[in-house]
């Protein structure tokens, strides 16, 4: 039976700790992980204990692609923190800077249920959270598909930079009407990655939530494990998750223990969508947002 593949779970703790020290964010990037979630502490109970250090996952992970060259990265994305539209341009953003390597992981954490969302009126609770993320992980999809990359063509002969009819609206309705399109390209390596996070006792993903992403982490396939925990036989890939009050340095030695007894090493090349297995999903069909561009006529 193969080995799994490992991911790392890294708290708002542990990314201060790397963005302070060149040293660690290179023994990270070098390490052979499948993936690492940024803010997993945003997915549960932790983020509102005043010991945990709050942050923007995007401008985190800006900043760690842009000192990294293998280190793939899933980006929590808590309910209530961003409209779908700033997160799907930030998303987008992060992956042409990373080439493939940055994604997106939603989840239901239990600490956010009776909060206001600042984005939607009406009732708050774990049904309506849930469809919240889940109609926010269906937005980020159809809006970074909604510029193809290859419609930017650059013809100088006739002047048009851009197929610009092939630009699409992305009319969504319900949670979050949006109608597009996005103002950035899709990504070289195809629309982000997007995940769901479960975590311990967590509820497993109905179906529209596994219609909504590529995966799911958490559960019982892919499961998160402490630092003095065994990969159990039969998973494809465990999420390490130590714990926010245990220091990087410690966590990515538990991680180095598990790849060399234990766990596969994953290729440091693979883009994240490739690693995680998951196909470019089908582009949904809409109305053009501009008309067929003309050439220059001076030209």
């Amino acid at each position: 039976m193969a080995a799994p593949s490992v991911g790392l779970g890294l708290s708002g703790n542990h990314i201060v700790q790397l963005l302070g020290d060149e040293k660690l964010v290179t023994a990270w990037d070098q390490l052979p992980l499948a993936f690492s979630v940024i803010g997993i502490d945003q997915l549960d109970d932790r983020a509102g204990e005043a010991a945990h250090v709050a942050f923007d996952g995007s401008a985190a992970a800006a900043t760690l692609m842009a000192r990294t060259t293998s280190a793939r990265v899933l980006i929590a994305a808590p309910p209530r923190r961003d409209h779908p539209y700033n997160l799907a341009r930030r998303t987008a953003s992060l992956g042409h800077l990373s080439a493939g390597r940055t994604g997106v992981v939603f989840g239901l954490p239990r600490h956010s249920l009776g909060e206001i969302d600042p984005w939607v009126r009406g009732r708050d609770d774990a049904e309506i959270t849930r469809h919240h993320c889940v109609a926010a992980a269906r937005a980020v999809r159809d809006l970074e598909q909604s510029w193809p990359l290859d419609s930017v063509i650059g013809d100088r002969e006739t002047g048009i930079f851009v197929r610009s009819d092939r630009i699409q609206h992305v009319d969504i309705e319900g949670v979050y009407p949006i109608a597009g399109p996005l103002t950035i390209p899709e990504p070289p390596f195809g629309p982000s990655a997007l995940a769901w996070w479960v975590g311990r006792d967590g509820p497993a993903p109905t179906a529209d939530v596994i219609d909504a992403v590529d995966v799911v982490l958490g559960d019982g396939t892919t499961p998160s494990l402490g630092v003095d925990e065994i990969p159990a036989h039969g998973v494809d890939r465990v999420v390490l998750d130590a714990g926010p009050d245990t220091d990087v340095a410690d966590v990515l030695s538990v991680a180095r223990r598990l790849l060399t007894d234990t766990a596969a090493h994953t290729d440091r090349a693979l883009s994240l969508r490739a690693v995680l297995g998951t196909s470019v999903p089908s582009r949904r069909r809409s109305r053009p947002a501009f008309p067929v561009p003309q050439p220059h006529p001076w030209l």
